[in-house]
This record gives structure tokens, sequence and C-alpha cells, in this order.
């Protein structure tokens, strides 16, 4: 099918990201022809061309489109803030959030979920890609966090090393993701309900090492949800 409608040019480009992003997901980079990206995104493969010369550049900008610079913003701001107790439940709070995600997104998060499981199944350059603030803001801030809990005498000081803590938090919010991907649940867990979000940032936390007192004093998701820092 080839498009009529009167779009710009960034318009066109951006429409045929969103439309052929669930081929990438599902096919991985290899498996995605050139004739279905174009049927998906409704014009022909000519303008398909015109717009990505080539399927590497097609790929290029699927993946820069998940990376959300307000995301990205608002770690900046939570990595500015002086490392706590309190900084480091915003942290895990937001990062789970953020992956797992919520009713209205379920489909997107599908579909970066699959993208990332591509990915990891080939060269990974997407999930570095998507995961390099993660390694440069969020990992850095959790192990001085830590330290300031432990400090305050909110967390133990146990044998996880601290530089992982980050690491395993997102591995825990993006496997609980990842089950939720498939139209037909691996199990009864919906990793998009606030409710579970707010189980997977319990557990983290306290796998972190934080006491039930710290977490009861200052993990209210209900208070987050409208914050902006």
């Amino acid at each position: 099918m080839v498009a009529t409608g009167k779009l710009t040019g960034d318009e066109r480009r951006a429409s045929i990201i969103q439309a052929v992003r669930h081929l990438f997901a599902n096919k991985g980079f290899k498996g995605a022809r050139t004739r279905e990206m174009a049927e998906a995104a409704g014009v022909s493969e000519a303008l398909l061309y015109r717009h990505f010369p080539t399927k590497d550049a097609l790929f290029a900008a699927i993946k820069q489109s998940f990376c959300d610079d307000r995301a990205r913003a608002r770690f900046d701001r939570l990595g500015e803030l002086a490392p706590s107790t309190k900084t480091l439940v915003l942290h895990v709070h937001f990062l789970a959030a953020k992956i797992m995600g919520g009713p209205e997104d379920r489909d997107e998060k599908a579909i970066q979920s699959r993208m990332i499981l591509r990915s990891l199944a080939e060269d990974g350059e997407f999930a570095r890609l998507l995961l390099e603030p993660l390694a440069t803001i969020f990992v850095p801030k959790i192990e001085e966090c830590l330290k300031a809990a432990v400090a305050a005498g909110d967390a133990l000081s146990g044998p996880l090393q601290k530089d992982l803590g980050g690491w395993l938090v997102y591995h825990l919010a993006a496997m609980s993701a990842f089950f939720s991907a498939p139209a037909s649940p691996i199990n009864d867990f919906d990793g998009a309900d606030p409710k579970v979000i707010r189980q997977v940032v319990w557990f983290a936390l306290r796998g972190l090492g934080l006491n039930e007192a710290a977490i009861q004093k200052y993990y209210a998701p209900e208070q987050f949800s409208g914050m902006e820092v």
C-alpha cells in the first residue's frame, strides 16, 4: 500500500519508525524484509528508501526512538540529589516504574522488551545503547546511596558487591517486564500493574540491604507518581 497522506519529511520518518518497530522486535534485524517494512508503514519501497537508504539506517533510527530524553533528564536530576536512603528509594522506584511501565504503554514496553531480548541474542548493540544511562548515571548513584544508607543505619553492609546493586535492580525489573510481554502471559503476573511494581521495588530494596523500617519510612509510591525531580 502506498501512502497518500501529506506529511512532512520528519513526520513521515517518524510514522515509518513507529510502524516497523514490531517487525524488528518479532523477526530481528536479519529476518525483517524491506517489502514487509514498506507494507507495515503503508509506503512504497521507493519511498522507504528515500527516507532510509539502508536497513541499517532504519534500524539505527528505531534504536534511537527508544532513547527517552525526558527519562534521561529525570535521572540526571535524580543524580544531582545528595546520596541518602531516600535518594536510593527514589532511584529504585523510578527505574522500576520506567522499565515496567503501566497499562497505558503496555504495547510499547512489549515491543521494547522483545527488541532487548533479540539484541541480547545477537550483537547486544541495541541493549547497550538503551542501557547507557543506566550504566553511567544509575549504577554509580546506587553505589553512593548504599554507602550513605549503611552509614545512616538504614541498611546492612552485607556481601552484595555495591557496584552490582544497580544492575541487579535493573535485571529484576527487566525480567518482570519480559515475562509480561507475551500476549499469553507465562504466569499470572502483570508487570504493568502498580501493585506489582511496588512489590518489585520492595524486593529490590530488601535485596540491596535496606531494613523494613527504612522502607516503611521512605517508600511511598503514591507520593512519587506526581513528583518532578
